[in-house]
């Protein structure tokens, strides 16, 4: 985990039985691992509701920084300590009022060479490829961010205050999609704001890309559910890359279809 372990490590199981049963990849006495199972549909894993149940675990016990990471990333070696020194205000640079989303680039890395050994953990930085968007920033520097829909949940933090004051993800979207833009939308509704983190850089490993009938089913069902929620239509890049490539469509009023009903 780096410069700074955590205190606690929670990971939640969607559907994975090793998991479910407290089999981790790698085990260490360093800290204190939670691990806890959530119901799941596998075909729309409940990624919302997962970090919702997380951070109350995390909260539950006394944490004031939750930092976020999904089971495909990497943190780099002061991932956690720059997060840390942020949330905590622990930094020369100017911190923003209200609740603040801190974030870091995500760097994406090759297939690994040979899955028995994994990666060398020394040369994440030098096998991954930059995030396309985000800024290059000194260790510790701070930079707030006004084009929100470059944040990903994939690798951030935020004090438990302000996830508890924003309400957390909303737990209606299964699958991937529109939940981290929904969260965004609710920090910002309450005053809140992004920021970028110079030196929280983590690594995302490869994993498979998700099918056109994938991608259609959860965009029709996040636009549902975001318009349950907004009282608008959804406007986001990833729905505008999904138009333009035939996967889904909007009709003359610019409203994307209902999913069908099971």
């Amino acid at each position: 985990m780096g410069s700074l372990p955590p205190s606690l490590h929670v990971v939640i199981s969607m559907g994975d039985r090793d998991l479910t049963r407290g089999r981790l990849p790698l085990g260490t006495d360093r800290w204190k691992t939670i691990v806890k199972p959530i119901h799941t549909d596998r075909r729309a894993l409940p990624y919302a509701a997962a970090r919702n149940l997380a951070a109350e675990l995390a909260i539950e016990v006394g944490a004031e920084v939750l930092i976020f990471l999904d089971a495909s990333v990497i943190p780099g070696s002061r991932t956690l300590e720059r997060y840390a020194k942020a949330v905590t205000k622990d930094t020369e640079d100017a911190v923003p009022a209200g609740p603040v989303l801190w974030s870091a680039p995500v760097l994406r890395l090759p297939p690994v060479a040979n899955p028995a050994l994994g990666y060398p953990l020394r040369q994440l930085h030098d096998l991954s490829l930059r995030a396309p968007g985000a800024p290059a920033l000194a260790p510790g520097e701070l930079q707030v961010e006004q084009r929100l829909h470059l944040f990903t949940p994939a690798s951030f933090a935020l004090s438990a205050s302000d996830f508890q004051q924003v309400g957390g993800f909303c737990a209606d979207y299964a699958g991937p999609g529109l939940e981290a833009a929904d969260f965004v939308r609710a920090v910002s509704g309450a005053g809140g704001s992004l920021v970028w983190v110079g030196g929280a850089e983590a690594y995302r490993q490869p994993v498979d890309a998700l099918t056109e009938d994938q991608e259609s089913r959860y965009a029709r069902s996040h636009a549902a559910v975001w318009r349950e929620r907004w009282g608008a239509e959804p406007d986001h890049p990833w729905l505008t890359r999904l138009v333009g490539e035939g996967v889904i469509r909007r009709d003359a009023a610019g409203r994307i279809p209902d999913p069908p009903r099971r």
